[in-house]
């Protein structure tokens, strides 16, 4: 079976990882150079880390991570609003473990001894005849191959050029993501203010606590250069004492920092024939929920289970199974990060306030009800 997965990112990774372990050998193309390049922090929970048990690789994961034992959400002052400890999720299902996104990216990297990696490359088009489907690489070579699995993002190209355009969701927010020593911060805990026109969240791991500064992104708030750190202490000052150490740690104006703009997308079909879409080519995820990963992750279990059982002759069978048994689960969860997103992302101080109040009734269960619901149910 002629495999190829567009993308080496988490999905696209934890399914060629599988599909070797069952002994396929599929095709991975990167366009990027390496996998030298910037991450972020990103959070597992037991829905995706699973997978790395069935790959062996748990324990190295694990122990390069950070536990978050405890989520607390603060007002636009830095009061506290809402402590929510996560000890029982934690000990019915598995801890919430913090790293960095090239942490799990490398050690996903480990389990590809002779799986056909090729960084450097991309491709032109995509075409379905018959049986085959068509590739052509940027190089100009053109390699035929049973299925082609979309894992290149939200932003995908195969998802544009096989399926159309799909409805983007846009938080018409952004926010400027540094890293700050984790000595100088509280270890185990995630903290994020929930302001009024602005979001400071602070998330630990083991070589240091990943911040998110976020606000609405029109005006001069996520332009680079000259002035960048200025506008940024401004516009979150007043926000206590932990968001005063974080923007201590802010770099430099002439040193680059990633602005990340909080958008997501659906895709309306996830198959067509024998292209398929897994991880954020599908369904992106915003941040607010952490689950992103996991999601990508687990639907890449989900698809090596479907193509380990079935031949070329009913690929497509195996595909739309496939759908059935992730798309509503999916959705479901990223329809819970717009709601915290929602949530989260207020301009007006009074509906702000009144979130703040509501909040301190929440159950963490009732703040996310679809990915509490999502521990529970088979896949």
């Amino acid at each position: 079976m002629r495999i190829l997965i567009v993308g080496a990112g988490i999905g696209g990774m934890t399914l060629a990882a599988l599909l070797k372990q069952r002994g396929l050998q599929p095709t991975l193309i990167e366009r990027a150079a390496n996998f030298d390049h910037a991450g972020y922090m990103l959070g597992l929970w037991p829905l995706g880390y699973r997978v790395l048990h069935g790959l062996g690789l748990y324990d190295r994961f694990a122990a390069d991570c950070v536990e978050c034992k405890d989520y607390e959400v603060r007002d636009n002052h830095g009061e506290l609003v809402k402590h929510w400890s996560m000890a029982p999720i934690a000990d019915r299902f598995g801890p919430n473990l913090s790293c960095t996104r090239p942490q799990l990216v490398k050690l996903l990297h480990s389990a590809l001894d002779g799986v056909d990696l090729r960084f450097n490359t991309s491709f032109q088009s995509i075409s379905q005849t018959g049986d085959e489907v068509a590739v052509q690489f940027n190089d100009g070579k053109i390699e035929t191959f049973d299925l082609v699995v979309g894992a290149d993002g939200i932003h995908s190209k195969v998802r544009q050029q096989v399926f159309g355009e799909q409805p983007y969701y846009h938080t018409h927010w952004g926010g400027w993501v540094w890293w700050v020593d984790p000595a100088q911060l509280p270890r185990e805990t995630f903290f994020e203010h929930w302001g009024a026109g602005r979001f400071f969240g602070i998330y630990p791991t083991k070589d240091g606590a990943g911040v998110y500064a976020g606000a609405p992104a029109a005006g001069e708030f996520g332009e680079p250069g000259p002035g960048r750190g200025d506008r940024i202490r401004a516009r979150f000052a007043g926000m206590g004492e932990l968001a005063d150490t974080c923007l201590a740690a802010l770099p430099a104006d002439s040193e680059d920092l990633f602005f990340w703009k909080l958008s997501d997308v659906r895709s309306r079909d996830w198959a067509r024939g024998r292209v398929v879409l897994l991880g954020d080519a599908a369904a992106g995820f915003l941040p607010t929920a952490g689950i992103g990963a996991s999601m990508a992750m687990e639907s890449a279990a989900v698809l090596a289970d479907e193509l380990s059982r079935t031949n070329n002759r009913f690929m497509e069978h195996a595909l739309s199974l496939y759908v059935k048994r992730r798309q509503h689960r999916v959705e479901s969860t990223q329809n819970d990060s717009r709601h915290l997103a929602k949530m989260m992302f207020i301009k007006s101080a009074t509906v702000a306030h009144i979130r703040d109040v509501a909040t301190k009734f929440y159950s963490l269960e009732q703040l996310a009800s679809s990915i509490a619901k999502a521990f529970d149910e088979p896949i």
